[in-house]
């Protein structure tokens, strides 16, 4: 949780932190901007253009979905 924290604060600085993050179901919560990376760079950008099927599926290689909080 110190680390949540510290990226909440760091985010709320507007400060640019570089993080490997694989739990999908938090990025939205941490995160404005993202890469999708599998050897190479599948998207990038705000969040809620890059989350999608298709590029899950590119990054993953596999039928993946991604579960919002609100859905």
């Amino acid at each position: 949780k110190a680390i949540v924290s510290l990226l909440k604060e760091l985010r709320g600085q507007g400060k640019t932190v570089i993080v490997v993050h694989h739990d999908l179901q938090t990025v939205e919560d941490y995160f404005d901007w993202a890469a999708l990376i599998n050897l190479n760079v599948i998207n990038y950008g705000a969040i809620d253009k890059i989350f999608n099927e298709k590029n899950l599926q590119a990054t993953y290689r596999s039928s993946s979905s991604l579960l919002r909080s609100d859905e």
